[in-house]
């Protein structure tokens, strides 16, 4: 009896023990369920770190093909839109500033800061380029007194070209629109303007454009690749614009150290002059495309 007693009490507690066939089953799907959710969630992040990893190394393509291999001396300008031309809001505009427009220009690399006496020289001393019509201030000061086609043949030479109208404004003004390298308000200290002769380049890193670029404003006038055409804006195309196909003067920029009048080393400013001119306050610095 007693026996039968403990049996019986033992198979009871064994139930309570044992757990039943639905239980079971019931731990055993939340079992499934937990290890699916583990498994989705390790491929979720497995798939973020690809991601992340391909940005990385995007982003290394980058450094390495703007930052390693930039050209020496020159400033990368990236792809994009910027205001060309001078704003309604200005008092100072031209006709020949207007209309004030977008465009868009591909990347490119410019120049920091205009050819020097010293480099031209090399030129000149391979062959490879003419004599300018002056000895010019010093080494380290911007090669003046060289004609269009003189400052075209240099830039050739050096693996580059002269920059578009368009190329030198946006490298000059960014994409803000605004009206000088440095802003929108008219500092004397910020320019080599109204001196006795020409500076030392990169003389006045406080009037560096956006990007840092020098003496995008005073010291000598840089000459573009244009033609010149009074009502080009008008009908200009919004992408690469290149200029007219023909005509009498070629476009320069950015004023130069023996002008007086500060209105004319606004960065929309455009003047022009004739191809064999080569006057002691005409000067140039050269682009080159991001592709090459």
């Amino acid at each position: 009896m007693d026996d039968a007693v403990c049996c019986f009490k033992c198979g009871a507690n064994l139930k309570k023990i044992i757990p039943s066939d639905d239980k079971v089953e019931v731990a055993s799907t939340e079992h499934r369920t937990s290890r699916r959710f583990i498994k989705t969630s390790n491929l979720i992040f497995i798939g973020i770190s690809v991601v992340i990893i391909i940005a990385l190394l995007g982003i290394g393509v980058w450094y390495v093909h703007i930052k390693l291999r930039k050209p020496r001396g020159m400033i990368y300008i990236p792809a994009g839109w910027f205001w060309m031309g001078c704003s309604q809001n200005e008092k100072q505009c031209s006709k020949n500033e207007k209309p004030y427009h977008q465009v868009y220009l591909d990347a490119y690399y410019i120049d920091k800061n205009d050819v020097t006496v010293d480099e031209y020289t090399r030129c000149v001393n391979t062959g490879g380029c003419t004599a300018a019509a002056c000895t010019g201030d010093g080494g380290d000061y911007p090669r003046n007194c060289v004609d269009w086609n003189q400052a075209n043949v240099y830039c050739q030479w050096a693996g580059k070209q002269l920059p578009t109208e368009a190329q030198w404004e946006k490298a000059a003004r960014g994409t803000d629109g605004r009206i000088y390298p440095w802003g929108n308000e008219w500092d004397a200290s910020k320019a080599c303007y109204n001196q006795g002769s020409t500076c030392p380049v990169g003389s006045y890193p406080q009037g560096a454009s956006p990007y840092g670029v020098m003496d995008m404003a005073g010291n000598v006038w840089d000459w573009c690749s244009d033609w010149y055409g009074a009502n080009y804006y008008a009908n200009s195309p919004y992408m690469n614009p290149q200029g007219p196909d023909s005509g009498q003067y070629r476009v320069g920029r950015g004023g130069s150290w023996d002008g007086d009048y500060p209105s004319l080393l606004r960065s929309s400013v455009r003047d022009f002059d004739s191809p064999p001119a080569g006057d002691v306050n005409l000067g140039f610095r050269c682009v080159r495309d991001v592709s090459r």
